[in-house]
């Protein structure tokens, strides 16, 4: 009997000590997830400090170029640039390389590299209460001529803004900066323009979300008396970004006919729709979409420089006709799709296909056989801020050009770019 008293008692005295070891395991580990989540906490702090401050040093950096002059606010921008290049496959235009994939026959020349610091920009804003108005102004420029010297001044921004009308000269209805996806090339990706025209326009704002921009805009080449017509519409709200737009305008040529002077006219037209999403806060995709009908201005990179057809220099948007009286125009396609990725607060990355199709099937591409059919480029680059103000890019190209003679030419190309902004 008093052996099965103390088995007994022996068993109790092991359950109730297993007991204390479990509860003394399950509350060491209860304590150490209590510690990682601290040090998790104490980890975003400490990241949300940093872009804290990065945004105080920026909102610093921006108060100190604002300027009050009795009563107008005047406030003071710009951007060091300095850009370089090394072409591996050379079929882009002399003298400084960049992404100029649909440029017509380039005879090969092997690797080269380039810089250049004429991207430099420096702008104003204005600001003047009138009546009860406030009259805004900017006037914005730069020293790009496409080349590696010392460049030139260059007007890139030049107007006022009241009462909804803007009169002077700005990004064009049929530039899609909304749906852009950040190149290190200084002429962006193909399939986004960035074009800059004189203008009178008016801005309708029909909603928080929802506006409409109608303007006259002019055109300095190959244009009729009549300036071209655009329109653009944008809805904007939260993570989502549209963009539809078109203009109509009147192209012309002016060339001698049996000894008398002659114009030849012809509508130009175009459409263009654009989406940005943003599912998280550190990634979003964009795309655009053009299709244009005789005119190379507003998309950039459908420009071309062709010979004489037909006794008149023939473009990228038209060539005048066997018969004299007529203009053959050029239709093209564009698509573009990138992705953006934000890595942190320091690094941040961007993927882009880019697609020009143009018609094959016109009386344009019969006659200008060594113009471009299609065009295709693939990039990718990532881009550092190693303090507020200061980035570093570097940006890989990979095209293709096909002429509808059938001739091919390729594009390899690295970019680099470093900016101080200010």
């Amino acid at each position: 009997m008093n052996l099965k008293l103390k088995t007994i008692v022996f068993s109790i005295a092991c359950v109730m000590g297993s007991s204390v070891v479990a509860d003394t395991v399950e509350s060491r580990i209860g304590a150490l997830e209590a510690e990682l989540n601290k040090l998790k906490e104490l980890r975003a702090q400490d990241i949300k400090r940093a872009e804290e401050k990065i945004a105080k040093v920026e909102a610093k950096s921006d108060s100190k170029t604002s300027i009050v002059a009795g009563d107008t606010s005047l406030k003071f921008y710009g951007i060091v640039r300095m850009d370089a290049a090394v072409d591996f496959k050379d079929t882009a235009a002399a003298p400084f390389v960049q992404n100029q994939t649909p440029d017509v026959s380039r005879t090969p020349a092997g690797n080269r590299s380039a810089f250049t610091l004429t991207a430099t920009r420096l702008g104003m804003d204005l600001l003047k209460p009138v009546n009860g108005t406030d009259v805004k102004a900017k006037i914005e420029m730069d020293f790009w001529d496409g080349g590696e010297g010392n460049g030139k001044l260059r007007i890139r921004h030049a107007y006022i803004d009241f009462n909804n009308w803007l009169l002077g000269q700005t990004s064009s209805g049929m530039a899609n900066i909304e749906t852009n996806t950040e190149s290190v090339d200084y002429t962006l990706f193909m399939g986004y323009s960035w074009t800059r025209t004189p203008q009178i326009r008016y801005n309708f704002n029909l909603a928080p979300a929802h506006n409409l921009k109608v303007a006259a805009e002019y055109v300095d080449s190959r244009s009729s008396e009549l300036p071209a017509l655009t329109a653009k519409y944008v809805y904007n709200q939260s993570n989502l970004t549209a963009v539809a737009q078109g203009f109509v305008h009147e192209k012309r040529a002016s060339l001698t006919v049996n000894g008398a002077e002659q114009d030849i006219d012809k509508l130009a037209w175009s459409v263009g729709a654009g989406l940005k999403f943003k599912p998280t806060e550190n990634n979003s995709i964009q795309g655009h979409v053009y299709h244009v009908k005789g005119d190379e201005k507003f998309v950039s990179y459908t420009a071309q420089t062709g010979g004489t057809v037909n006794g008149y220099t023939s473009k990228g948007d038209f060539s005048v006709n066997a018969s004299q009286n007529d203009l053959d125009q050029n239709e093209v396609n564009t698509y573009v799709l990138g992705y953006s990725h934000k890595l942190n607060h320091q690094w941040r990355t961007n993927f882009v296909a880019s697609l020009f199709d143009f018609d094959d099937s016109t009386t344009y591409a019969k006659n200008n056989t060594a113009a471009n059919k299609r065009v295709s480029d693939f990039a990718a680059n990532i881009f550092y801020t190693p303090v507020p103000s200061v980035d570093v890019g570097l940006e890989y190209h990979n095209g293709k050009r096909e002429r509808f003679d059938g001739e091919e030419f390729d594009v390899s190309r690295i970019n680099f770019v470093s900016t101080y902004k200010f």
